[in-house]
C-alpha cells in the first residue's frame, strides 16, 4: 500500500460523521489524512495529532476546499490523493481499491450501481451528466458524480479551474481527461443516508453544469 497517497476529505457541518469516518480510516490504513474544514459554523475539532487540518475562514464550496487540499498535498510531496466525502457515504474499507491501483493511472474513479439505494433524481442527473462528459472527453465515464476518486496530482497540476462548488468534480474530468488518459473505474458501494442533509441544489447546480459544458466545448 503506497504511503505516497494522501486521503483528502472536505468537510462542512459534518463533525459527528467526520470523527467516525477518521476512526474507520485509521483502523484500515496508515496513509496521511487531510481534512479541509470549509468554514463550518461549528469548527472541526480533531483528537488526532497526526491528521492535517486546513481551515477556511468562510465557506467557499466543495471545489474550493478540494483545491486547497490538492495544493497542500502537493507541497507535502504526495503523488496521489484519494478524495472522500465526510458524511459516511463512502466506505473506508474500500480505500485499498484506490490506493493499491497502478500508480500510472491518471484517475481511478468510483463507480456506484444505480440501484434502489440511489434517489431517483440522482439517477437521472448522474446518467445525463455522465453521458455528456463522456462525449466531451472522448472516454466513457460511467459515474461522473461520484466523489470517491484517486487523482494523480501531476495530471492536474498545470490546469486552471474556475469552479468552486460541486461542479468542480465535473470540471476536473472535462479539463484533465482526454482520449489518451489512463483511467480506471472501480465498483464501490452505493450508500445514501436519507436523513443526511444534502447541500446540492438540483436546479441551480444543473444550470451551472450546463454553463460549464458550454464553456468547455467552446474552449476545445
Amino acid at each position: 500500500m503506497s504511503l505516497d497517497t494522501a486521503i483528502l476529505i472536505p468537510s462542512y457541518n459534518s463533525n459527528t460523521q467526520l470523527v467516525l469516518l477518521i476512526d474507520q480510516i485509521k483502523n484500515k490504513i496508515e496513509n496521511q489524512i487531510i481534512i479541509v474544514d470549509d468554514g463550518s459554523p461549528n469548527p472541526v475539532n480533531l483528537k488526532y495529532n497526526d491528521v492535517s487540518l486546513i481551515r477556511n475562514e468562510s465557506n467557499i464550496g466543495k471545489g474550493g476546499a478540494l483545491r486547497r487540499g490538492f495544493d497542500f498535498a502537493n507541497k507535502k510531496g504526495f503523488s496521489h490523493v484519494v478524495t472522500m466525502d465526510s458524511d459516511l457515504q463512502h466506505d473506508p474499507s474500500e480505500l485499498p481499491l484506490f490506493i493499491d491501483e497502478d500508480i500510472d493511472f491518471d484517475f481511478v474513479l468510483g463507480l456506484r450501481d444505480r440501484d434502489c439505494a440511489m434517489p431517483i433524481s440522482r439517477k437521472f442527473s448522474n446518467r445525463l451528466t455522465s453521458f455528456i462528459i463522456s462525449k466531451v472527453v472522448g472516454q466513457r465515464i460511467v459515474d461522473s458524480q461520484c466523489g470517491y476518486r484517486r487523482y494523480r496530482l501531476s495530471s492536474i497540476d498545470d490546469l486552471e479551474f474556475r469552479e468552486m462548488g460541486f461542479q468542480f468534480e465535473s470540471e476536473v474530468l472535462i479539463k484533465a481527461i482526454h482520449s489518451e488518459s489512463k483511467i480506471k473505474q472501480i465498483k464501490i458501494s452505493t450508500i445514501y443516508d436519507k436523513n443526511n442533509k444534502s447541500y446540492i441544489k438540483h436546479f441551480s447546480d444543473t444550470l451551472k453544469f450546463i454553463r460549464l459544458i458550454v464553456r468547455s466545448i467552446f474552449r476545445r
